[in-house]
């Protein structure tokens, strides 16, 4: 602890990482959203007060997050255990833009791995290297600013996901999900091979809660 005389400030620098991520959000008593085959957070930040004052809206230095294997699944609480770690709702973004296929199989967006770099001041988080969400069936990058104290975003999503000869790119834009999934999947089982990956644009504004997205432009990209 350190500051000027009559106020008082707290700063830490470490990590802290383990094996399944749920087990730790439940032992902190969050809703556990997030499961993981491993984690690992490097903090250095300070914020002022006690330690024991911590807090998101508080904080400012860097958060550097790194996960494997796991999946965010939708449990009561989900939305306020996820502002533990700056990220945002990628299970309901993913349903929103309708993009995500997931539900063929389970309840939640798995993930292979997730990273990204964040850098605070007072609660304004600014991405100094996207959140990537990497997954088997689609990719997340997050890139621009999330506003803790104000409960905003205001940044740019690209999604990424294969693409079929079956299934044209304008088919997911207008929403298409059940259809577009079950191609996919089809494809998977007989061994066609997908012909492209696309990647679609949206802007990503308002409160983070309930952003408002909006459809920028898409492109696609051979495999």
């Amino acid at each position: 602890m350190g500051g000027e005389t009559g106020k008082t400030s707290s700063w830490y620098k470490g990590r802290l990482d383990g094996k399944n991520l749920a087990d730790v959000l439940s032992a902190w008593g969050f809703a556990p959203t997030v499961t993981s085959r491993d984690f690992r957070l490097d903090v250095d930040g300070r914020w002022p007060g006690s330690p024991a004052a911590v807090g998101l809206k508080r904080f400012s230095g860097s958060m550097d997050a790194a996960l494997r294997t796991g999946q965010f699944v939708e449990v009561e609480g989900s939305a306020q255990a996820l502002r533990v770690f700056g990220l945002l709702n990628f299970n309901s973004i993913g349903r929103r833009l309708r993009l995500d296929f997931s539900d063929l199989f389970d309840k939640g967006l798995a993930y292979d791995r997730v990273k990204g770099l964040l850098v605070a001041s007072s609660g304004v988080y600014v991405t100094r290297e996207p959140i990537t969400v990497t997954g088997p069936s689609s990719n997340f990058e997050l890139d621009g600013t999330l506003d803790m104290v104000r409960d905003r975003v205001d940044a740019d999503l690209q999604v990424s996901l294969p693409v079929t000869n079956n299934l044209p790119l304008a088919a997911l834009i207008v929403g298409a999900p059940a259809v577009g999934g079950a191609l996919f999947l089809v494809d998977r089982l007989i061994g066609d091979r997908v012909s492209r990956f696309a990647s679609v644009h949206y802007r990503v504004e308002g409160p983070w809660k309930e952003p408002r997205i909006t459809f920028v432009k898409p492109f696609e990209k051979s495999r």
